[in-house]
């Protein structure tokens, strides 16, 4: 098999799909159709960002050099360069999202206070490559080809730029930091105003099919958290599970995660 599961043959095929739309966009397009098409499918990129964050814990193909390359075209969907998330996402933020003075993207403030929604998606999108580099020095083998790969991921980038910059800034660079401060909006959503005590207190869990469905089972969050190297069509099962143990207020139905959450209760 090519893929390590047949539930991901579904993600790799809608991958592409908005890949091909980005290409006929960047080459057959021109002014108001290319900002519309780029607009039209920034919501499907947002399932692509799903996609890239399960992948970097569960990679999708058998062979390296395909996720390595996989994860070069979900670059120019997501803004998340190859390797960037195992360095940030798994080795910091699952191993240390207990932890809020080493988490890599912490929601409290110095003061212990919660930081307000929009100074969290700005000042840890901005931290997010700073925090590579820092989490990287400490996993020097890792962190050289993290860079390797982020030279080689910027080629295809930098020749799009070159043959139509216009084009390039909308149907790919726009999108790219767009989904970044999505990913990080999503996190906020996730975490802050939970709690530190264990698995169970800090994250909040979404159980509908509506939110599942196009975030490839996220909802189930505190599961993830507990077996992050789970398959994502695994979650819903250790969620059932482990859910009589999840307090009822970390069980939500607003699918956006949007709101300002108040002190863990």
């Amino acid at each position: 098999m090519v893929v390590r599961y047949r539930a991901d043959r579904l993600a790799v095929a809608l991958v592409l799909a908005v890949f091909s739309i980005q290409l006929g966009l960047f080459f057959f397009s021109e002014g108001l159709a290319t900002w519309l098409g780029m607009l039209a499918l920034l919501p499907v990129q947002v399932s692509c960002g799903a996609i890239c964050h399960n992948h970097h814990h569960v990679n999708t193909f058998v062979k390296r050099p395909l996720n390595r390359l996989f994860e070069m075209v979900m670059y120019l969907q997501t803004g998340t360069s190859p390797l960037s998330w195992t360095l940030h996402h798994n080795i910091g933020h699952h191993q240390l999202y207990l932890d809020p003075d080493n988490d890599p993207s912490p929601w409290q403030q110095a003061d212990g206070n919660l930081m307000p929604r929009w100074r969290y998606v700005l000042v840890n999108t901005l931290r997010i490559y700073p925090e590579i580099h820092r989490i990287g020095r400490q996993h020097p083998a890792l962190y050289r080809r993290f860079l390797r790969l982020l030279v080689l991921a910027n080629i295809p980038l930098a020749a799009a730029f070159m043959l139509d910059p216009r084009n390039a800034f909308i149907v790919f660079l726009i999108p790219m930091i767009s989904m970044l401060f999505m990913l990080l909006d999503n996190t906020y959503g996730q975490h802050a105003g939970t709690g530190y005590d264990d698995h169970f207190h800090a994250s909040r869990n979404v159980e509908l099919k509506r939110y599942n469905l196009p975030s490839w089972n996220l909802g189930y969050h505190t599961a993830h958290h507990m077996l992050p190297g789970l398959h994502w069509s695994e979650l819903p099962d250790l969620h059932a599970k482990i859910r009589h143990r999840i307090p009822d207020h970390l069980i939500t139905e607003n699918v956006l995660l949007q709101w300002e959450p108040a002190r863990q209760q």
